[in-house]
């Protein structure tokens, strides 16, 4: 099934909002095509996260932004 102009986020109310044309609501989507967002139906389940890699990349960014404030005050 093809895309069509009711399915994109630049249509609203029969009308083209890039080109400001009106266009048939069932008639294919021209290259300029952009899919509305659907919001999923299905709540996702969170993956597992592990803590320690997480405290792990927080430290290293803590340093990494400790560093770069050093450099900015020699500035």
């Amino acid at each position: 099934m093809f895309p069509t102009h009711k399915d994109c986020r630049n249509f609203l109310n029969g009308v083209c909002l890039l080109l400001g044309v009106p266009v048939d609501p069932n008639g294919p989507a021209c290259p300029r095509f952009s899919a509305k967002i659907v919001k999923p139906s299905i709540i996702q389940p969170h993956a597992e996260v592990d803590l320690a890699e997480l405290k792990g990349r927080l430290d290293r960014i803590e340093a990494e932004l400790a560093r770069i404030k050093a450099a900015l005050k020699n500035l």
